[in-house]
């Protein structure tokens, strides 16, 4: 079995990596989500008001479902990764609380260590549900999603003549 072999590389990896982790999955992802939303949000506000005012009616596309997509993924990704990112920070510092108990009371110890597993698989699961809810918005809330998803999978010869062709 692979383990940390010196107590050097075991601090690099409890206290150091978890952070670059957090910032790869979490730190960095989500602030650049947010703002490129708050951005396409504004964009699509000012486009409806440009609208609006030069009165142009009939084939104008309403953009609020597209708001209300953005930030409900948004929301999503802050809701199911953060749980994941939290555990991972606090993984090192809940260990060395656990062995220290585990020295004055192992009972009470072993419980503690099976809550905090059993907390950190239920985070883990939760952030899984990104990639499936995420995927369920799009379907549920986007027409033309929807039509290249069906044509994706109902290909025919005479409808794969172009990519995402429908």
């Amino acid at each position: 079995m692979c383990d940390t072999s010196t107590k050097e590389y075991l601090d690099l990896y409890s206290y150091v990596y978890v952070w670059i982790d957090f910032t790869l999955t979490f730190g960095a992802p989500f602030p650049l989500l947010l703002i490129g939303n708050v951005i396409i949000v504004v964009q699509l506000a000012r486009s409806r008001s440009r609208r609006q005012r030069m009165n142009i009616s009939g084939q104008a596309r309403d953009t609020r479902p597209l708001s209300v997509l953005m930030i409900a993924l948004c929301v999503l990704f802050l809701l199911t990764i953060t749980p994941v990112s939290v555990f991972a920070l606090y993984g090192p510092y809940q260990e060395e609380k656990l062995q220290a108990l585990m020295s004055k009371d192992p009972y009470t110890a072993y419980y503690e260590i099976q809550y905090y597993v059993f907390l950190n698989e239920i985070a883990i699961l939760v952030s899984y549900f990104n990639a499936c809810y995420t995927f369920a918005i799009y379907v549920f809330s986007g027409s033309m999603f929807r039509a290249e998803l069906r044509s994706l999978l109902c290909c025919k010869a005479t409808q794969c003549t172009r990519l995402f062709g429908s």
